[in-house]
């Protein structure tokens, strides 16, 4: 087994996960990075408007996709760039989760892939972070990150962090990786997938609600809300106990997740440590291990409420 894998980054024009307008790859072999890809794609049809959230924070717009190929020609571009590669991406759930749904509102085959995340697996390695942002952690593992959400970059940022994972663990392969960090390598194929977690023994620390996903990044877990969401505060407390989560009035040393509404986005360490973000330094300066996340981070959590599925009927054709 050698350190060889690809690291994948997607950008969507919109809200919808399936509406991909850019896809980039850092392919690594060996231990070394040694290709970088990086395309423009015509989001599938019915998913090919601009959100200005979306173009703000990627640049891109109609004319920078306007006659470029759609996401099936780029699929069997990146199937050949990918070979039998694993891959990994950071925040994997949001990128893997578009690609099936971008597959499914293109009316394409599922890509076949092992794939690992690199969020996760940075949050298994004991760096102590108040935010696992890819920013962040590039900062915390000395990593140079260029343009934030291009693609490209982000690929190859998120590639530069699982290669200094393995050389502070000594890791020889993304497996041996996985498993030192007790992170389950997910899966996908032509008709189901099973996704990327904390193993059981991890994630099951603390039971949730009895119908909830036990491998759900929020099963178990003590969450605190703080600042104005977009959603009520009971609606998102109502949502985040169906995953299984327990919601506490206010952050404790024994909470997991502080979710700062107020369009907080956490684009910079100085965020964190500066207005509302500064409950949880205190907490964890005096013995808490609070992660906070932005308000877009928590709703794709629960954007995607199973670790694992299959592909309808209803999907193909949709």
């Amino acid at each position: 087994m050698t350190m060889s894998f690809a690291a994948l980054d997607v950008e969507t024009a919109n809200s919808a996960r399936g509406s991909i307008c850019s896809v980039g790859v850092a392919v690594v072999r060996d231990g070394v990075l040694v290709e970088s890809w990086y395309r423009l794609v015509q989001p599938p049809e019915g998913l090919r408007h601009f959100d200005a959230m979306n173009s703000h924070l990627h640049g891109l717009g109609p004319a920078d996709v306007a006659g470029q190929p759609g996401l099936a020609e780029r699929l069997t571009e990146l199937a050949a760039v990918l070979g039998d590669l694993p891959v990994v991406a950071h925040n994997a759930a949001f990128d893997i989760g578009a690609l099936r749904a971008g597959c499914d509102a293109a009316d394409v085959e599922w890509p076949t892939l092992t794939y690992g995340c690199s969020l996760m697996m940075a949050r298994r390695s004991g760096l102590g972070l108040l935010s696992y942002r890819l920013p962040l952690v590039c900062a915390a593992l000395g990593v140079r990150q260029r343009r934030h959400h291009h693609a490209g970059d982000d690929a190859e940022a998120a590639a530069q962090i699982v290669l200094a994972l393995a050389a502070r663990l000594g890791a020889a392969s993304l497996e041996d990786l996985a498993g030192q960090l007790m992170v389950r390598l997910g899966h996908i194929t032509r008709s189901s997938w099973a996704g990327c977690v904390q193993a059981a023994v991890v994630a099951g620390q603390r039971a949730g609600a009895a119908d909830a996903d036990p491998d759900h990044p929020l099963y178990g877990r003590f969450i605190s809300f703080t600042g104005g969401l977009s959603i009520t505060r009971v609606e998102a407390s109502a949502l985040a106990a169906g995953l299984g989560a327990v919601v506490q009035v206010s952050p404790t040393k024994t909470t997991d997740f502080l979710i700062i509404g107020d369009g907080f986005t956490g684009h910079t360490a100085e965020e964190f440590h500066t207005g509302r973000a500064l409950k949880a330094v205190k907490v964890n300066a005096k013995g808490g291990h609070i992660e906070v996340l932005t308000e877009g981070e928590f709703l794709d959590l629960l954007a995607e409420p199973a670790t694992s599925g299959v592909r309808t009927a209803a999907a193909i054709g949709a």
